[in-house]
């Protein structure tokens, strides 16, 4: 099977299964967005990708996005690019403007620097504020106590478009400890909406992926990051 053939096949599988839990929980399939978590993957994985009908592309690493950005503008190929990594201050120069949304602030600093550089482009730019559910050292985000006193930290900055929340479950196949942090999530986002501006469109919760989506759609997730179900394993 060709690496076209794979990529194709893996989409319509996912797309798939992804519309069956929607419905089996009673929600409509369009409500969850798949972001194909494309990192450490040649662009023209990402394009077969694309022609099986995938639209929305995650990526990890703030140089391989921006380069990846830049030979798909000279191919001409323009879709919809996520920043979904842990993402440093001085890294920020490089997704910006170039990320529909960036789902991984959790800092002051990183907030501000968004700002900053939105401003500058002449643009707002979509963030989801990354929450630790698993408490877990290793993995960045806020703790779920500390949210309030983060957004009233960043809520005046103009040019941040403040859409939803997002989470990295612990790594494990304890189905109620992920069930546990999904619902977490789901809880604070609708805790948070009681003191976000109309304005924000709080309405986004992006968790799971793919060894889990299917208990994060269960659990309210609006946005899905699935690679390697789709591409298989990572080149590098």
């Amino acid at each position: 099977m060709s690496e076209h053939t794979s990529i194709s096949e893996n989409w319509k599988k996912i797309s798939h299964e992804v519309a069956e839990c929607a419905i089996a929980c009673g929600r409509n399939p369009d409500s969850v967005t798949i972001i194909a978590v494309s990192k450490m993957h040649p662009l023209h994985a990402i394009t077969h990708a694309w022609e099986a009908g995938a639209r929305v592309f995650g990526e990890n690493y703030a140089q391989e996005f921006r380069d990846k950005i830049s030979e798909a503008q000279q191919s001409h190929f323009s879709p919809e690019w996520h920043f979904i990594g842990s993402l440093q201050s001085n890294k920020i120069k490089y997704i910006i403007p170039h990320a529909s949304m960036i789902h991984s602030c959790s800092t002051i600093s990183v907030a501000e620097e968004i700002n900053r550089l939105s401003e500058k482009a002449g643009k707002r730019t979509d963030i989801l504020i990354q929450i630790n559910t698993s408490g877990e050292m290793s993995k960045s985000g806020i703790h779920p106590d500390a949210i309030q006193d983060y957004f009233e930290k960043i809520i005046e900055l103009k040019y941040l478009r403040l859409r939803g929340l997002m989470t990295i479950p612990t790594a494990t196949d304890d189905i109620k400890q992920l069930i546990k942090e999904f619902s977490q999530l789901r809880t604070l986002h609708e805790q948070v909406n009681g003191y976000i501006p109309e304005q924000q469109e709080w309405n986004v919760c992006s968790m799971g992926m793919s060894d889990d989506f299917s208990i994060a759609i269960q659990e309210g997730a609006t946005h899905v990051r699935i690679g390697t179900a789709i591409f298989g394993a990572r080149l590098y």
